[in-house]
């Protein structure tokens, strides 16, 4: 039976949003509304409204701290289970950002599947990094992978 390596980390890296951004999208958001009404399309100006309202709640929401474990051939974060047979690579991108040293680093997982999104799990600012990388190195090879372009921009804005 190998050891259960176990951390704590958050969803995802959080940074609050002024409130010049909210001003921002809610412009943006009634300036195309209103030019959808005048247009003659009122659902998809609707649409654009409930749209920017989802992004206004989520934009203000903070992480939840969450468990993740590693332990006999699977991955656990918060109740779901990843299986390791199921998975392909692996690549743990430390946190290389000078400016912003509360940015904990991630580990990509590629699995299978060929049109499956590569697996982001957060690593926690204080998580040892080479016992994972030695643990998972018994089931995937170590490749270098990187976020899709898309994935990179959205984190930028948001």
């Amino acid at each position: 039976m190998d050891k259960e390596i176990q951390w704590k980390a958050f969803e995802y890296d959080f940074s609050p949003k002024s409130a010049n951004w909210f001003w921002v999208v809610w412009i943006l958001t009634f300036g195309f509304s209103f030019m959808f009404y005048l247009s003659g399309n009122i659902l998809f100006g609707i649409l654009i409204l409930i749209t920017a309202f989802s992004i206004s709640i989520f934009a203000s929401r903070k992480p939840d701290l969450i468990t993740i474990k590693i332990i006999s051939e699977k991955i656990i974060i918060k109740n779901k289970e990843i299986n390791l047979k199921k998975l392909e690579s692996f690549w743990i991108e430390k946190n290389s950002d000078s400016i912003n040293k509360n940015k904990q680093g991630k580990i990509l997982i590629k699995p299978l599947k060929k049109l499956s999104p590569y697996i982001i799990i957060p690593l926690g600012l204080e998580t040892d990094i080479d016992q994972i990388r030695n643990y998972l190195l018994r089931y995937l090879i170590e490749e270098e992978l990187h976020e899709s372009i898309l994935q990179t921009l959205l984190e930028k804005v948001w």
